[in-house]
Parts: C-alpha cells; sequence; structure tokens
C-alpha cells in the first residue's frame, strides 16, 4: 500500500513560506504589511504546501495576522534584550592591520615557531578553516610573520585594514541577532566587513582603513543612543 501524501495545515504553510523570506519578516515586524496583498502574493505556494487545490483568501489572511501577531511580540522582546546588550558594550579601534591567509598543509608544522614571534604583538588573532589559516595581525610585525612562513605560500593579504572590537557583557553568548544588529547597520551604510571573529565576550569587525572611522562612530553612536 502506498503512504498517504502528508499535508499541512494553512498556518503551517503561512508560517513556512514567511520564514523563509526575510525581507517580509522586516515588514512585519515594522507593521507595514498589507495581510490582503500578501495573502493573494503566497496564494500559489500555500497550495503547493498544502496540496490543496482550492483555499479561501480570507483563510490565508487570518493566518498571516495571528502569525505576524506572534512574529511582532517575540521580536519587540527579544530587540530590548538585543539593544541592552549593546548599550552596555564598549567599542575600541586598532589600525594598520594585515589580513593574510595561507594554507593549512603550509603553516600546521610552523605555528610553535609563528607564536613565538607574534607573543608581543599588539593585535593577533588566528582563525583555521577547512583548508586555510588566516591570520590578522598589527602591521608591525609582518616582516616575522612573512620569514616564518614565507612569501610564496600567501594565498590573500590584505593591507590597510582597521580592527574594530566590540566588548559586551557575557550575556552576548546567549543571545541571538546581536551580531547581525551591528552588521546590517553598517551594509545598509555601505561599510563591507573584511572579516568577523569571536572571541568569548569580545565582537572583532575587520573593515577597510578608509571605512574604519565612520564605522566606528555609526556602532558608537547607537551605543550612546540606547543608553539613554
Amino acid at each position: 500500500m502506498e503512504d498517504k501524501v502528508k499535508t499541512i495545515s494553512v498556518a503551517e504553510a503561512v508560517r513556512r513560506i514567511i520564514l523563509m523570506h526575510p525581507t517580509l519578516l522586516d515588514a512585519i515586524k515594522m507593521n507595514v504589511i498589507n495581510y490582503s496583498a500578501l495573502a493573494e502574493r503566497i496564494y500559489p505556494e500555500v497550495l503547493e504546501a498544502t496540496g490543496r487545490n482550492r483555499i479561501s483568501l480570507e483563510a490565508i489572511k487570518m493566518a498571516l495576522i495571528r502569525f505576524s501577531e506572534d512574529i511582532k511580540r517575540k521580536h519587540k522582546i527579544l530587540e530590548k534584550i538585543i539593544k541592552d546588550v549593546i548599550s552596555e558594550s564598549v567599542l575600541e579601534l586598532k589600525s594598520d592591520i594585515i589580513v593574510l591567509t595561507t594554507k593549512q598543509e603550509t603553516l600546521m608544522d610552523k605555528l610553535d615557531k609563528l607564536m613565538e614571534n607574534v607573543v608581543r604583538a599588539r593585535f593577533f588573532q588566528l582563525t583555521q578553516g577547512l583548508r586555510t589559516f588566516t591570520l590578522i595581525f598589527d602591521k608591525r610585525i609582518l616582516g616575522k610573520i612573512l620569514k616564518t612562513i614565507g612569501e610564496e605560500n600567501i594565498e590573500i593579504l590584505i593591507d590597510n585594514q582597521s580592527a574594530i572590537i566590540l566588548v559586551s557583557p557575557k550575556t552576548v553568548i546567549e543571545v541571538p541577532g546581536v551580531i547581525a544588529y551591528i552588521t546590517s547597520l553598517l551594509a545598509r551604510k555601505g561599510i563591507n566587513i573584511t572579516q568577523i571573529i569571536s572571541c568569548h565576550e569580545d565582537t572583532i569587525l575587520i573593515v577597510d582603513r578608509e571605512d574604519a572611522s565612520k564605522a566606528f562612530s555609526l556602532i558608537e553612536n547607537i551605543i550612546f543612543k540606547l543608553r539613554s
């Protein structure tokens, strides 16, 4: 006997469809959605998801409204928690930063020597990927790094970078959306983030030196605004 095709409710179909579209979620959170128009827009997707031949637009609209109210309620609570974490954070800025990537096999047997050379560095971060290592460090130790790794083993080197360090309370580890809040702020202003590193309570954003002052001011202003 063939298995019966499992169907889902209109409410569940609406929930899944909306969650697949971040822009719709943002519009719902800002309360700028025309639910009748949206019901018409997602009607074909709801039909396909539920396996039905016909559904009333009013049923889809009501499902949208109920789901949206739940989303807005949860968002309001989470947004306050996110803003509390950011308001308790402080910023640091370090300039003259280099981002260097090398193949993993190149560095594996040189890690001890590398650590000896960077132990007194003003700034140093090491991140391991699946096939590469990325080093982010103070430009003043570039010579030591190149001597250890070998220039021929460099995959990519990005000069003229700055590190913006967001030092947050310990709750940042448990609160979803804090980094998204900050990165979306920079994205809206056209500021590219070269690298993001998380280290316990510290979030390190690497940006081009030309964008560093603007990025720092934007985040700092948000922190001061949320504190007030």
